[in-house]
C-alpha cells in the first residue's frame, strides 16, 4: 500500500473513531416537559455533574422531542436514549407500584416528601428493587420531585370536587388515578402529555391535573385558563438510566453518575417548591382565573382509596411507612 493508501486510511480510522466514539461517550437525557420545570433543572445539574466527573459528555431532550414517555422506555431498552426523568405515574405500566403515589393527599408536607426521596429511605430502597424485579430495561437512580398538582379546566373554575361531575379529564397511565378522578364523577381518558395540549384545544378533554411548572411550561393556560389550587399531590418523579448502558459503565463512572443523579434530584425538588411559589403568582398576568377550593372536601373523597388501593397493590406495608413519617 502506498504512503497516500496508508494515510487516508489512517484519516477514515481516525474518523470513523470520532464518530463512533463520540456517540458511544454520550449520554442522551430525555423528558417530556419544556422550561421553565423542575426535571429540565434536574437534567442540567446532572449534565454538569457527569461531564465534570466522567468523560461522558451529556445532551438533553426537552418536550418530548424523544416521544413520550412509553416510547422513551422503548427507546432505553433497545438502547438509542439512556435516561429518562419523568413522573412515575407515566411508568406505572411497566413497573405497577408506582401507581402508589398516584394517591392523592398521600404526603403531608415537603419535609415527608424529601424524607421518602433519600436514598437511604425504606421507600428508595423498595422501589429500587421494584424497578429491577420488573426487568423492564431501567435502572433507577433516583427519586425526585416535580412540584405541586392542581387541577385546570378550560370548562370553568373548580372549587368542589361536585363541580367535576360529568367533566371530560385526561389522567396518566395509571389506573389509580382514573378510578381517583372517576370517584368524584369525572369522565377519565389517558392521554399522553404530549398530546394534552391538542387534546384540550380539540374538546376531547376538559379538565386535566399538573404541577403548576407543567402547566406553564408546556403553555397550557392558553388553552385551560382555570387553574383551582387543589394541591393534591406532592409529585414524585424518578432520573432512571437504561440497564443497557448502565451494565457496560466503569464502577467509577456508576459512581459518579448516580451522585449526579442524587444530586440532580434534590436540586429538582427544591426547584419544583421554588416554582410552585413563583409561577402562581404570575398566572394572572396570563389571564388565567386561579381559585381556592374546598380542600376538605378533596381530601374526604381521596381518603377512601389509601387503604383500599394500597392492599390492592400489596403495598400495605408501605403506607404504614409513609404514614410513620408524619
Amino acid at each position: 500500500m502506498t504512503y497516500k493508501a496508508n494515510a487516508a486510511a489512517a484519516v477514515t480510522t481516525v474518523a470513523i473513531f470520532a464518530v463512533f466514539g463520540a456517540s458511544a461517550e454520550t449520554l442522551r437525557v430525555a423528558t417530556v416537559v419544556s422550561a421553565p420545570h423542575p426535571w429540565i433543572d434536574a437534567a442540567e445539574m446532572f449534565k454538569e455533574e457527569v461531564e465534570a466527573n466522567t468523560d461522558f459528555t451529556v445532551e438533553i431532550f426537552p418536550g418530548g422531542q424523544l416521544g413520550n414517555d412509553a416510547t422513551v422506555v422503548d427507546e432505553m431498552r433497545i438502547g438509542t436514549v439512556d435516561v429518562m426523568i419523568g413522573g412515575v405515574q407515566n411508568i406505572a405500566p411497566f413497573v405497577r407500584e408506582f401507581e402508589f403515589f398516584s394517591l392523592n393527599y398521600l404526603f403531608g408536607n415537603m419535609d415527608v416528601f424529601r424524607a421518602a426521596t433519600e436514598p437511604d429511605s425504606e421507600i428508595f430502597t423498595f422501589y429500587t428493587q421494584q424497578v429491577a424485579d420488573a426487568d423492564v430495561g431501567l435502572k433507577l437512580l433516583a427519586l425526585t420531585g416535580g412540584g405541586t398538582r392542581n387541577l385546570s379546566t378550560s370548562s370553568g373554575p373548580v372549587t368542589h370536587p361536585d363541580d367535576l361531575d360529568g367533566v371530560r379529564m385526561r389522567v396518566t397511565g395509571s389506573s389509580l388515578d382514573a378510578r381517583t378522578w372517576g370517584a368524584v364523577g369525572a369522565v377519565t381518558t389517558s392521554l399522553p402529555w404530549t398530546e394534552l395540549y391538542t387534546g384540550v384545544q380539540t374538546g376531547v378533554v376538559s379538565a386535566f391535573e399538573s404541577t403548576i411548572s407543567g402547566y406553564v411550561g408546556s403553555r397550557l393556560y392558553e388553552v385551560a385558563p382555570y387553574h383551582a389550587k387543589t394541591e393534591h399531590q406532592i409529585m414524585m418523579s424518578h432520573i432512571s438510566m437504561a440497564t443497557l448502558r448502565y451494565d457496560r459503565l466503569s464502577d467509577a463512572d456508576r459512581t459518579a453518575i448516580e451522585t449526579a443523579a442524587l444530586n440532580a434530584a434534590r436540586h429538582g425538588t427544591d426547584m419544583g417548591v421554588q416554582y410552585d411559589g413563583e409561577l402562581i403568582e404570575q398566572l394572572g398576568e396570563r389571564g388565567v382565573t386561579v381559585t381556592e377550593v374546598d380542600k376538605d372536601a378533596f381530601i374526604e373523597a381521596a381518603a377512601p382509596l389509601h387503604e383500599e388501593y394500597a392492599e390492592t397493590l400489596g403495598l400495605t406495608n408501605l403506607l404504614e411507612t409513609v404514614r410513620s413519617m408524619h
